[in-house]
């Protein structure tokens, strides 16, 4: 895991959310745009299900997009000023609102995900394959890791912190 070693019961939210977009985010946006120019590639055409995997890649593509900006720019600062001791208010409700969403979202891609591994045999390309598709498979397959590890971040830990953290401000 990219970022647990930098992860302690005491790292900030904001420290965790940082750590989050510099490794995850960042990663993802770039993977993102070269692996959908890596699918614009004309050896590509010869794979069977090169169209199959190009819808459900765009498909992932949008979903990221959009999921991403939520995060980072309505959840995210949300946390963050529960981590300075402002349970503030928000146009939606209680943090729990936008965690349910993510979440969803979550579900969502991960289904994505499995439909990928499906078209492309777990992303192990045929022996014969041209070298297109080995670099499309090797990166869909980081992609695909890289993506668990997020979500895992946000899912098991972020998320359960920042509802904790908003209990205990709210209780007071």
């Amino acid at each position: 895991m990219k970022i647990a070693q930098r992860i302690t019961a005491n790292t900030r939210l904001t420290d965790l959310i940082n750590l989050i977009e510099d490794t995850h985010h960042t990663f993802t946006r770039a993977e993102l745009n070269r692996i959908a120019r890596l699918l614009g590639e004309p050896e590509l055409d010869s794979l069977s299900q090169v169209g199959e995997i190009r819808k459900c890649f765009t498909a992932l593509h949008a979903e990221l997009e959009s999921h991403l900006a939520k995060e980072e720019n309505i959840l995210f600062p949300y946390i963050s000023k529960l981590d300075d001791g402002e349970p503030g208010s928000a146009c939606f409700g209680s943090v729990a609102n936008p965690i349910r969403v993510m979440n969803a979202e979550h579900l969502d891609m991960i289904g994505q995900l499995e439909s990928l591994r499906r078209l492309t045999a777990q992303y192990r390309p045929a022996a014969n394959s041209n070298p297109q598709t080995f670099l499309l498979f090797a990166s869909l397959a980081g992609l695909d890791d890289d993506l668990m590890e997020h979500m895992y971040w946000e899912d098991q830990v972020l998320f359960p912190r920042a509802l904790q953290k908003e209990r205990s401000l709210l209780a007071r």
